[in-house]
């Protein structure tokens, strides 16, 4: 694990997190809202692994409440509550989201509830694939002019499809209905709207290139988020000439896509599409490990496979609030960035005044092309 290789400066980076230790405000809203979302992720668990986990249940709400209790009534760095951190060499002294999320899975993980939301992921998938086929002929009849901003609004709607945030978990409850929720996304302007100045380089005409020869994507959500979002938006980039990596995580975390889970939904949508086979034979998709197990990610924590395909891309895309916003709101890279997300949480949403269920469309020119980076 080391720092991502296109971090503009890997020496200086930092995520971008809550100070749970100096903001008193940000940690009573903070540890409560974990504290409530780890009694819906139980509930999630019983159906997922059945009576046979009752006790393994109890006994993680149980050491979960009690590590809630113990960082209320003594507020201070989480390192010694997480002793198995992946790089020993990572800073130490802080108390954030990055740090109460690998509490939160460890305290899953040590009791075998690692994937409590799987029932409902594969359910999810199940419904996006349906709705796969429809949402790409609906791509396919757009005018070129119009195309690059529905299938970006297209992730707005996907990534509300999310099991991390409370203002969304009923939404993954019930059959996708993707159209509608795509009809009540945000219109334009967006609380953060860099569309004008991407529009003006993205590739309009069927022959037009894209701007960038390789793309790595940070994917966040299964279901319609990774099926009916991203991949529509990656898959007309493709077809424009750009070598996608699709960057999932190693761990299974809420319903967050996993590198497996991702490598066998691409599979089955080739099954359905034959421009994605043809993309994919071509080898202009490739599925790596992040080696992350949280939703967020601290880029100074990555694995060597990510490394090894990223080296010579030229874009950066992080898709979804908890990779974007609130983990790398302000992180800059060599190369050209977009961070595209829609806004769950109203004390996240505050970082970039907007409000829960605004949008953010951001786009970055690299370091390396203004000049002001190495390499």
């Amino acid at each position: 694990m080391s720092h991502f290789c296109l971090l503009a400066d890997p020496a200086g980076y930092a995520v971008s997190d809550f100070d749970l230790i100096g903001d008193v405000e940000a940690r009573r809203y903070w540890l409560k809202l974990f504290e409530d979302h780890f009694a819906d992720t139980l509930s999630a668990a019983k159906v997922a692994y059945g009576r046979s986990a009752a006790e393994a249940i109890e006994s993680a709400r149980r050491r979960f409440v009690e590590t809630i209790a113990l960082l209320r009534e003594n507020p201070g760095p989480a390192d010694s509550l997480i002793p198995d951190r992946s790089d020993p060499a990572a800073p130490a002294g802080r108390l954030g989201l990055v740090e109460l999320c690998r509490l939160r899975e460890k305290v899953l993980r040590d009791n075998g509830l690692g994937d409590s939301f799987r029932h409902i992921k594969q359910r999810e998938d199940i419904s996006a694939i349906e709705s796969y086929p429809d949402v790409i002929d609906s791509v396919k009849l757009l005018p070129a002019s119009q195309r690059w901003e529905h299938l970006i609004r297209s992730i707005f709607a996907g990534n509300i499809f999310d099991l991390g945030s409370t203002a969304t978990m009923g939404y993954a409850r019930d059959r996708v209905d993707f159209a509608a929720v795509l009809e009540r996304t945000k219109g334009r302007p967006w609380a953060v709207d860099d569309f004008d100045e991407l529009a003006a380089i993205l590739p309009t005409g069927a022959a037009s290139a894209a701007p960038w020869a390789k793309a790595v994507v940070f994917a966040d959500n299964t279901g319609a988020d990774f099926i009916l979002g991203v991949i529509p938006f990656v898959r007309e980039l493709a077809a424009h000439g750009t070598q996608i990596v699709l960057a999932a995580n190693e761990l299974p975390t809420l319903n967050d896509v996993t590198t497996d889970e991702a490598v066998k939904i691409l599979s089955q949508l080739a099954d359905l599409d034959d421009e994605l086979a043809s993309y994919i034979s071509a080898g202009l998709f490739e599925v790596v490990s992040t080696g992350n197990g949280i939703p967020l990610i601290d880029l100074a924590e990555v694995s060597d496979e990510l490394n090894c395909a990223s080296k010579d891309a030229d874009l950066v895309i992080l898709e979804g609030m908890g990779r974007s916003v609130e983990s790398n709101l302000n992180t800059e890279f060599t190369v050209d960035s977009i961070q595209l997300c829609l806004l769950k949480d109203p004390m996240v949403a505050a970082r970039v005044g907007g409000e829960v269920f605004d949008c953010v469309c951001r786009y970055r020119r690299g370091t390396r092309d203004l000049g002001l980076g190495k390499n």
